[in-house]
C-alpha cells in the first residue's frame, strides 16, 4: 500500500502511524493534517474514471463508509476510525483504502481541495454610524437617486458560511432571501464571512434578488452549487473564495472550467483575486551542491515562516508539470530545532489522476517558527520545473516573497471577472490582494475595488480582503443589467472598464487591473473620470475605518523576530496561573483549617491578582 501511486501520502501516513503507534497515535497525526472531522472519520476525496458512480456508491454505503457528495468524477466520502479500527483489528486486516485503491474506476485517492475565505485581517473601526463606504465612492447611490436599484435581477452568493443571516433580513439584508446548502453544513452558522458579502451586495443593488448558497469548501459541492445556481437562472455570482496552488492557473483547471459554464450560459462571475501576495514564492528548481535539494537563494535550502498560536496552516507546492505529471518533487517541514515534523511524498510518474501537487496542513500549539525545503525525489525529475508555494497564512522570509503569480483559483477562469482590492479610502492597493498575470499569460485581475469597508456582520471590525471587494463589482454589475437589460458579461465587464479609474501603472497591470470600480454618475453619462469621484453630500457619517496610508509597502516582521517573546509570555502567564491556583487552595485549605485571619485572606487577594496578571499575560501572548 505504501508503495501505490493512488494513494495520498498523508492516508499512507496514517495508517503507519496506526501501525506503530495504535489508534491514538493515529487520530492524533489524523487531526493535525487536517484530515480528521469534528465527527471522528477522515475525510478523502475519490478521483474516478467515469462520472457513474452508482454501483461504487452502493458498495461503500454498505460498508458503512458516509458519502458527502457526488459530482461527476470527484466522490466525497467519510470513514469512520470505529470502522478503519475494526479493521485493523482483524487477523488478516482488509484495509479500506488499499481495497478503494484497487476499485474498478478509483485512481486516486486523495486529500479534499478545500476553498478558502479570501478574507484580510480585519481593521478596527472608529466609532459611527456604520454604512458601506463603496456605495458612494463607486458612484452607485447615484444611480439609486435615479431609481436604478437591481430590480428584477438574480445574483448568486457563493461562499462558505452565512451565520446570523436570519436577523439582518429586512435591513440589512432584503425581507426575503434564497438560501441553499452544498456538503457538510457544520460551518453554515458559526462563520459570518456570506453574510458580510451579501450586505455588500444589497448595498450596492438594494432591490436585487439575492440567493446566500453554502458550500462546504470542496470541488465536489462547488460544482453542486454553480450547477444549481445555472439552474435558478441568476445573472450575477459573487465569489469571495478560492484556492491556491491547486489548479494550473492558465484557466483549464475543474473550478475554472465551472466558472466558464456559468459564463456560457450568460453569468456574470465576480471572483476575488486572493489574499496571498505576500505568502507566495515562485522559483526555478536549482541545485547548485548536487543533493537533490532547491535552493531558494545562494546557500539557502530552508525556507522560514512564523505563524500564530493554534494556527492551521496550509502549504501548498505545485509546478508547471500539469500535462504529464511526472516530475516527482516532495516537500518537508521542520520545526526551529531542525526536528523533522512531516513530509508530502505523493507520487508523481505519469499516472492517471495524478497532480503536480504537494501539500501539508500543520497546527502547532504556539506562535513559532518552521522551515520548509523541495527535493526533487530519487533526483529522477528533470530539475527544470518552475514552482509556485503557498504557506498560508503566515509570515514569510521577506526575501523570498514573489507576489506575481499569487492568484487564487478560480479567478483565472477566461469566464470570470477577477477582483483585486484597495482601501476605500485613499484607493491604496492592500498589501494582500494577489497579483497575476495568470500562467498563460493573461493580465488579472481585471479591476480592483473597495476593501476595509463597514459591516454589520462583523460589528467593530471593518470587513477586509478581496472577499469585501469582489461583491461591490457584483451589486455594481446587478445595477448596469438593470439600467441595460440585454448586455451579456462581456457588455457589463466592458462598461465597468469604461469607467474604472486607472491606478498604478497606466493601462491595464497585474495588480489593479484596468483600475478602481467607478459607476459613474448616471448610465447615460459616458464620460470617463480620471480622479476619485466626490462623495455626496448626506445625512449620515462617513468616516475611515483604518487610519488612512501612504503607499508604501506596510513593514513585515522577520520570521521569528517577536515569537520568542510571544511564546515567553504565553508560558510566564500559563505558569503564573497555575502557582497562584495551587496556592489560593492551599491558603483557603489553611483558612479552613486555622481560621486565622486577616493575613491570610490578604494573602489570598494578593495570590489572585497573581492569577488574573497570568491570564492578562496569556491573552497578550496569544494575540
Amino acid at each position: 500500500m505504501l508503495e501505490n501511486p493512488e494513494l495520498g501520502s498523508v492516508y499512507k501516513d496514517f495508517y503507519l502511524a496506526y501501525q506503530t503507534g495504535g489508534k491514538n497515535a493515529a487520530i492524533a497525526l489524523a487531526r493535525q493534517r487536517g484530515i480528521l472531522n469534528d465527527d471522528n472519520e477522515i475525510e478523502m476525496t475519490l478521483v474516478l474514471d467515469t462520472e457513474d458512480a452508482s454501483d461504487l456508491v452502493a458498495e461503500l454505503e454498505s460498508e458503512g463508509v458516509i458519502i458527502k457528495g457526488h459530482f461527476r468524477h470527484l466522490v466525497n466520502i467519510a470513514v469512520p476510525v470505529s470502522v478503519i479500527e475494526e479493521q485493523m483489528n482483524d487477523d488478516e486486516p482488509k484495509l479500506i483504502m488499499e481495497r478503494l485503491t484497487n476499485s474498478e474506476h478509483v485512481i486516486r485517492i486523495e486529500f479534499p481541495r478545500k476553498a478558502r475565505i479570501q478574507e484580510g485581517e480585519q481593521e478596527d473601526e472608529e466609532e459611527g454610524i456604520r454604512i458601506g463606504q463603496g456605495v458612494n465612492v463607486t458612484m452607485a447611490s447615484h444611480w439609486h437617486a435615479q431609481g436604478i436599484t437591481g430590480k428584477g435581477v438574480k445574483v448568486g452568493i457563493l461562499d462558505l458560511g452565512f451565520g446570523g443571516y436570519k436577523k439582518l433580513l429586512g435591513e440589512e439584508l432584503p425581507k426575503n432571501v434564497t438560501v441553499k446548502i452544498f456538503g457538510d453544513d457544520d460551518d453554515f452558522n458559526d462563520e459570518v464571512h456570506g453574510v458580510a458579502c451579501a450586505e455588500i451586495v444589497h448595498e450596492m443593488a438594494p432591490e436585487a434578488e439575492l440567493y446566500l448558497v453554502y458550500f462546504d469548501g470542496t470541488d465536489v459541492a462547488m460544482g453542486q452549487a454553480i450547477e444549481w445556481l445555472i439552474s435558478q437562472e441568476v445573472d450575477i455570482i459573487s465569489n469571495s473564495t478560492g484556492s491556491t496552488g491547486t489548479e494550473p492557473m492558465d484557466g483549464t483547471g475543474f473550478t475554472a472550467e465551472l466558472v466558464d459554464e456559468a459564463y456560457e450560459a450568460g453569468i456574470f462571475f465576480a471572483s476575488a483575486a486572493g489574499n496571498s501576495a505576500m505568502e507566495h514564492y515562485r522559483g526555478k528548481f536549482t541545485d547548485t551542491n548536487g543533493d537533490n535539494l532547491h535552493d531558494f537563494a545562494p546557500n539557502k535550502q530552508l525556507l522560514a515562516f512564523g505563524h500564530g498560536l493554534l494556527t492551521p496552516v496550509r502549504i501548498v507546492l505545485s509546478w508547471d508539470d500539469w500535462q504529464n505529471a511526472d516530475q516527482d518533487y516532495d516537500i518537508h517541514l521542520y520545526n526551529q530545532e531542525g526536528t523533522h515534523l512531516q513530509s508530502s511524498d505523493d507520487i508523481q510518474n505519469g499516472g492517471k489522476g495524478q497532480t503536480p501537487v504537494e501539500s501539508i496542513t500543520d497546527i502547532s500549539l504556539f506562535a513559532t517558527v518552521h522551515y520548509i525545503t523541495i527535493e526533487n525525489a530519487g533526483g529522477k525529475a528533470r530539475g527544470d520545473s518552475t514552482f509556485d508555494l503557498f504557506i498560508e497564512p503566515a509570515d514569510m522570509d521577506p526575501n523570498l516573497i514573489v507576489s506575481k503569480h499569487s492568484l487564487a483559483s478560480p479567478s483565472d477562469a477566461k469566464g470570470a471577472f477577477s477582483i483585486g482590492a484597495v482601501h476605500w479610502y485613499d484607493d491604496i492597493l492592500e498589501h494582500y490582494s494577489s497579483r497575476g498575470p495568470t500562467s498563460d499569460g493573461r493580465i488579472k485581475p481585471d479591476f480592483s475595488a473597495p476593501s476595509v469597508v463597514d459591516s454589520t456582520s462583523y460589528d467593530t471590525k471593518a470587513f477586509n480582503g478581496t472577499s469585501a471587494a469582489t461583491p461591490h463589482v457584483a451589486g455594481a454589475a446587478a445595477l448596469i443589467l438593470q439600467a441595460f437589460p440585454n448586455f451579456t458579461p462581456d457588455d457589463i465587464g466592458q462598461f465597468i472598464k469604461n469607467r474604472s479609474i486607472d491606478l498604478g501603472d497606466e493601462g491595464a497591470d497585474n495588480a489593479f487591473g484596468v483600475g478602481r470600480l467607478n459607476l459613474g454618475l448616471s448610465p447615460e453619462d459616458a464620460t470617463i473620470s480620471t480622479t476619485p469621484a466626490p462623495l455626496p453630500t448626506s445625512s449620515f457619517a462617513i468616516h475611515p475605518t483604518s487610519t488612512p496610508r501612504t503607499p508604501s509597502k506596510p513593514s513585515r516582521t522577520q520570521p521569528g523576530e517577536f515569537y520568542w517573546v510571544i511564546n515567553a509570555l504565553i508560558y510566564l502567564g500559563l505558569c503564573l496561573i497555575c502557582v497562584g491556583i495551587f496556592i489560593i487552595l492551599f491558603i483557603l485549605l489553611a483558612i479552613v483549617i486555622a481560621t486565622q485571619g486577616a493575613c491570610l485572606i490578604v494573602g489570598c487577594l494578593g495570590i489572585t491578582c497573581m492569577v488574573v496578571i497570568g491570564i492578562v499575560l496569556a491573552v497578550i501572548g496569544s494575540v
